[in-house]
């Protein structure tokens, strides 16, 4: 049987009790979750812990938890961020929900100069790519959410934040190979890779990223969509540091 699970702040877990007032939430529980009293729920406190409770009480404006155990989080390293060119709407929000199940700790949005022209970035949109991704969060049972910044152009990226950043590179023969990658992932605490739009990476905003030091990498001969390269390149990372972990 699966049980639910949710995220709350710290302070919401006080006195072997975890309180929930938030709407969407207790519809979530009420629905299609079917919570009923002395139901398990397993929660995060998205900083340093993580619970297991039972339904103590519930109506439709607030419910309490009975915290039966307590367990400390920690995050893993490195910490992995993916720098997205903004795509199509179906194929950004495949990239977003795959990506967060997976792991990602971060997803940075990326203005290009190829970005669809139809896609008009609002408050809104970004909402909406933070909920998909918490819902995938709690889906997999995340630890962390996953969090999706407002949106940069290429030219504000940092590689001061990273240990390494890296984008994917179409050419066949040219980037680094996956096995040089790969070797250099133990010794890091934070990297970002960077994903271009539908069309790639304009030649001018690849010579940018080459500017901030960030490294090419080469996948292979085949020609990966966006969405399949943001999911693949992660996987094979993922797979990788948890192997030797």
């Amino acid at each position: 049987m699966s049980h639910p699970y949710l995220f709350i702040s710290p302070e919401q877990a006080a006195g072997g009790i975890i309180k929930i007032t938030d709407r969407d939430e207790l519809r979530h529980l009420f629905g299609p979750l079917r919570a009923r009293m002395g139901d398990t729920v397993y929660f995060s406190d998205n900083k340093s812990h993580k619970y297991t409770a039972s339904i103590k009480e519930i109506n439709k404006k607030e419910a309490f938890f009975e915290i039966s155990r307590e367990q400390a989080i920690e995050r893993g390293l490195p910490e992995i961020a993916l720098l997205q060119c903004i795509l199509k709407k179906n194929a950004m929000e495949l990239v977003i929900q795959k990506t967060t199940e997976i792991g990602i700790s971060q997803i940075i949005p990326i203005i290009s100069d190829r970005t669809v022209s139809d896609i008009s970035f609002s408050d809104s949109r970004l909402k909406r790519w933070q909920k998909i991704s918490d819902e995938a969060s709690k889906q997999c049972k995340r630890d962390f959410k996953c969090t999706v910044d407002s949106p940069i152009k290429i030219g504000d990226i940092s590689n001061d934040l990273y240990d390494h950043l890296f984008y994917l590179h179409e050419a066949s023969d040219s980037g680094t190979n996956m096995d040089s990658i790969l070797k250099i992932l133990s010794g890091a605490k934070k990297i970002a890779y960077i994903i271009g739009p539908e069309g790639g990476l304009a030649a001018d905003e690849a010579a940018i990223l080459k500017d901030k030091k960030a490294e090419a990498v080469n996948l292979g001969k085949n020609i990966l969509r966006a969405e399949t390269a943001a999911v693949y390149f992660l996987s094979v990372m993922d797979f990788y540091i948890k192997s030797n972990q």
